[in-house]
C-alpha cells in the first residue's frame, strides 16, 4: 500500500495539533500511523498524554507519535552540508569550508531546507513500516515556506545542472587542447572531471533534482496527501488562512474541507461559519469548543466520535 500523507495546517493556536492526534488514532484502527509534530513549540506529547521524543514510540495499538528535535535537525542539515562540499570541493585550498559553513549557520531559509530534510528522512523510514504518516507543523508561514521548497529547488537545480553542464563542456574543450592537466595537493594528485559520470558536483546535482522531483510530485498527488487546513471562526484566522490556501493551491496540494474549531464560543460564530465557507470556497467541518481541551488518548477517542476524519486520509475510503 503506497503511504498516506496528512498535513495539519494552521496559525498558532488554533487547535491543528489537537486534530493531528484524533486523525492519527483514527486512522491507527485502520492502518499502522505515525504521527510527528515538526513545531519547535512541542505539545503533541502533551495532548496525546506521553512523554515523546525524536523517536518514534508506541502510544497505543497501531499509532506511534514523535517530536522532531529542530535544533538537533538544523545540526544535522549542516553537518550532512559540511560533508557534501568537504567531498566535492575539499581539495580547493582557496575555498574556506569553515568560513562558509558559519555563515551558512546564520542564512536565511536554513531551519526551512532542515525541515525538509527531516520530513524526507521521515518519509523514507516510513515506507514499510507505516501506512499513514500525520505532519502537525509548524505555525503557517514557516510550513508554507517549507511545502514550496521542493518545487523551488527543483528549478534551482535543473539550472544548476545546465550550468554544471556547460563547465564541464569548456573543461572537455581545453582538455582537447592542452592535454589532461592534474594537480598534486597535500601529497593527493586530482583531476578535474570533464563528464557528467566522473563529475561529483553533477551527481549530487542529479540526486538532488531527483529527489525534489519525486518530492513535488507526491504533494500533488491525491492518493497519496492530503492537507488538512484548521482555523477559528475569528476574522485574522480567516485572512491567514485565505493567504495560506493560495498558496497550497499554486503548489498543486490536495486540500480536504477546512476545520473550523473552538465554534459556539461567541453567539455570532453560526454565522461566522458561513462567511468562512463562502470567502474560502471550500466546504467547513465544525469542532464546537470546549471549556476543557482534549487531553489524553480518552479525550481523542471522544473527539473522534464528533468528527469523522477519515475524509483527510487519501486514498480509498475504509468503513
Amino acid at each position: 500500500m503506497a503511504l498516506r500523507i496528512v498535513y495539519s495546517v494552521g496559525k498558532g493556536g488554533v487547535g491543528k495539533t489537537t486534530c493531528a492526534a484524533g486523525l492519527a488514532l483514527q486512522a491507527s484502527r485502520v492502518w499502522p500511523t505515525l504521527v510527528v509534530s515538526l513545531d519547535p513549540a512541542h505539545n503533541l506529547g502533551d495532548v496525546i498524554g506521553r512523554r515523546l521524543s525524536g523517536e518514534a514510540t508506541a502510544v497505543s495499538s497501531n499509532l506511534w507519535a514523535s517530536e522532531v528535535d529542530m535544533d538537533a535537525a538544523v545540526a544535522g542539515y549542516l553537518a550532512d552540508s559540511t560533508r557534501r562540499l568537504q567531498s566535492m570541493y575539499g581539495y580547493l585550498k582557496t575555498i574556506n569550508l569553515d568560513g562558509y559553513l558559519d555563515a551558512l549557520k546564520l542564512s536565511p531559509g536554513i531551519e526551512e531546507y532542515a525541515t525538509l530534510q527531516v520530513m524526507e528522512r521521515l518519509l523514507g523510514d516510513a515506507a514499510g513500516r507505516y501506512d499513514v504518516v500525520v505532519f502537525d507543523t509548524p505555525p503557517t508561514g514557516l510550513t508554507l515556506r517549507v511545502l514550496a521548497l521542493p518545487r523551488v529547488s527543483l528549478l534551482w537545480g535543473e539550472r544548476l545542472s545546465g550550468l554544471r553542464r556547460e563547465i564541464l563542456d569548456r573543461r572537455q574543450i581545453l582538455r582537447n587542447i592542452h592535454g589532461e592537466r592534474k594537480y598534486v595537493i597535500d601529497g593527493v594528485e586530482h583531476a578535474l572531471a570533464t563528464d557528467e559520470k566522473s563529475d561529483g558536483v553533477m551527481g549530487e546535482l542529479r540526486d538532488y533534482v531527483d529527489r525534489m522531483r519525486r518530492l513535488t510530485a507526491l504533494q500533488a498527488d491525491a492518493s497519496q496527501t492530503r492537507v488538512m487546513p484548521v482555523m477559528n471562526p475569528d476574522r485574522l484566522s480567516l485572512f491567514e488562512t485565505q493567504r495560506a490556501l493560495e498558496t497550497l493551491r499554486s503548489l498543486g496540494m490536495p486540500i480536504g474541507p477546512v476545520i473550523v474549531n473552538k465554534v459556539g464560543l461567541k453567539p455570532t460564530d453560526g454565522q461566522t461559519v458561513q462567511d468562512i465557507g463562502r470567502a474560502l470556497g471550500l466546504p467547513t467541518r465544525i469542532l464546537p469548543f470546549t471549556s476543557t481541551e482534549p487531553v489524553g488518548l480518552e479525550a481523542l477517542e471522544l473527539l473522534t466520535s464528533t468528527m469523522d476524519f477519515r475524509e483527510w486520509i487519501p486514498g480509498p475510503r475504509t468503513t
